[in-house]
């Protein structure tokens, strides 16, 4: 696709011409589990309630054979002790109780062609999370080092682009054409196998019936809410599912300050748009993004560096001796 093909709108000039109200009403809302989160210090946990119910059965005995009035001192110790590691070991667990959700929602505005009266507009929305979790534990905790290092943010940026034609004579007339993003159907949540190169269109049709579009799994990808009613285990392994809609505080407009921030070039998001509308079956073009895996494929290649590509990583001893070297590593690549 050309550059002519699309013009970037001045997000200002655009709420001139129109309203901003077109942008925040047709900002796709979505549905998101309250189970995404990241790793749980479940052994911390199990901890937690194995030295509890030990300290509670040792107060009993020592209460029933009167060891505490002959041992006085040693018994509140033992207390004392076992009190501290237990607030410890909550504090390790409820640290790592981290739920991922939305943020805002960032938007650049795009122009088409024009045909009559009307003129093809795209809204590339960019909802922002507060993180991703990858479902290995041992990676997750590279790639949160990469984050830090390369990224300098822990965010995670979906994408979903909606296409409208927008009459040139009565701009409170427009209509919506349909959606296009990285479609996840029947993928398990926590698969490290991903695609991110399977974007689909979907015309407005789709949201009929109160069809919403759905978290399909860790990567922020999206699927439909009809989707998951067909997945039994998904819809209910991961409920409670809520709705997060956007109004026009939580929405806006994507800056080159804030692309710098954040690393932009580094994530392997394109923004401009990837259809046509104004030409015939354009809802079947196809749409591969060479750089969808810049961010894994950065964290893959560290790996290997680092580790080496042969041995299998899954927990966190798996990695303990080379975090240092591989915050290292990072540290070069990025100056």
């Amino acid at each position: 696709m050309s550059d002519s093909d699309w013009k970037k709108v001045n997000f200002q000039d655009f709420i001139d011409e129109f309203s901003k109200k077109i942008i925040v009403d047709n900002s796709p809302s979505f549905l998101y589990s309250k189970k995404d989160k990241e790793h749980e210090a479940l052994n911390s946990l199990i901890a937690f309630f194995f030295l509890t119910g030990g300290l509670f059965i040792f107060v009993s005995l020592s209460i029933i054979f009167r060891v505490a009035e002959v041992f006085l001192v040693l018994f509140i110790a033992v207390i004392i002790i076992a009190v501290i590691v237990d607030i410890v070991l909550i504090f390790f667990y409820l640290r790592s109780h981290v739920l991922i959700k939305p943020l805002e929602n960032w938007v650049e505005v795009y122009k088409g062609e024009t045909h009559g009266t009307n003129v093809f507009y795209c809204f590339t929305y960019f909802p922002v999370f507060s993180g991703k979790c990858h479902p290995n534990q041992a990676k997750n905790v590279l790639y949160k080092l990469l984050q830090e290092e390369l990224f300098k943010s822990k965010i995670d940026i979906a994408q979903i682009e909606v296409y409208l034609s927008l009459s040139t004579t009565n701009t409170k007339e427009f209509k919506v054409i349909g959606y296009y993003f990285q479609y996840a159907e029947g993928f398990p949540f926590k698969s490290e196998k991903i695609n991110r190169n399977s974007w689909r269109f979907f015309p407005i049709e789709k949201t009929l019936n109160n069809n919403l579009i759905a978290i399909a799994n860790w990567d922020h990808q999206f699927e439909w809410k009809d989707d998951l009613e067909l997945d039994y285990d998904k819809l209910h392994k991961y409920a409670p599912w809520i709705i997060q809609k956007w109004d026009e505080f939580s929405i806006k407009p994507l800056t080159k300050a804030f692309k710098n921030e954040i690393r932009w070039e580094l994530r392997g998001i394109e923004s401009r748009p990837k259809l046509k509308p104004w030409q015939s079956k354009f809802e079947s073009t196809s749409y591969d993004n060479f750089k969808a895996y810049k961010d894994l494929q950065l964290m893959n290649d560290a790996i290997e560096k680092i580790i080496g590509k042969d041995l299998k990583i899954e927990k966190i001893k798996d990695i303990k001796k080379y975090i240092l070297e591989f915050k290292a590593y990072l540290r070069d690549l990025n100056s």
